[in-house]
């Protein structure tokens, strides 16, 4: 079977199945990764006692179904985004209509970083990130204020950022 008829059988399964399993070499891999994504795969062989081919072939096969995904982390206060807004919004009306069209709106501005539907007294919690104030009184107004449907939102800056931290902890037993 080749390669890519794998890849084809992994994404249907993925799709029939949202709950993939990940055995304990998995996990260590990940754990691993998420700690320095640079490690060659002779050296990440060697640490979760795999020979290097089938250690390469797990690697690719979460790659493939969307587990690891490779991107550059940048720092937004060094690359000069000093501004980190928490943003809590309140719609007006929770149709499922309305839903998809606030999420929709909100992945098209590159300055919200996270947006989450979330359960309680408002609606959706964003992490919005901007070079400085004067930029984000013009985005709240652009996007927020503009929107019929948000009935209100709050702003929360953040004064200084004690932990960052992308990595999640996978349990390697």
């Amino acid at each position: 079977m080749k390669r890519s008829d794998d890849i084809k059988g992994i994404k249907t399964a993925v799709k029939q199945n949202d709950d993939i399993k990940l055995d304990r070499i998995d996990r260590k891999i990940l754990n691993i990764l998420q700690k320095n994504n640079k490690i060659t795969n002779l050296e990440l062989a060697d640490l979760v006692n795999l020979s290097p081919p089938p250690c390469l072939r797990r690697v690719h096969r979460m790659r493939d179904l969307g587990i690891i995904r490779d991107v550059a982390i940048i720092d937004p206060f060094k690359a000069g985004l000093t501004l980190t807004i928490f943003v809590s919004i309140t719609l007006e009306l929770q149709r499922e209509e309305l839903l998809d069209a606030f999420e929709k709106k909100m992945q098209q501005h590159d300055e919200v970083k996270q947006c989450y539907f979330v359960s309680g007294d408002i609606d959706y919690i964003l992490v919005v990130q901007m070079e400085d104030m004067n930029h984000y009184h013009e985005f709240s107004r652009r996007v927020f204020s503009s929107e019929e449907n948000i009935r209100s939102y709050r702003s929360v800056f953040c004064l200084n950022r004690v932990k960052y931290d992308t990595s999640i902890n996978l349990s390697e037993d």
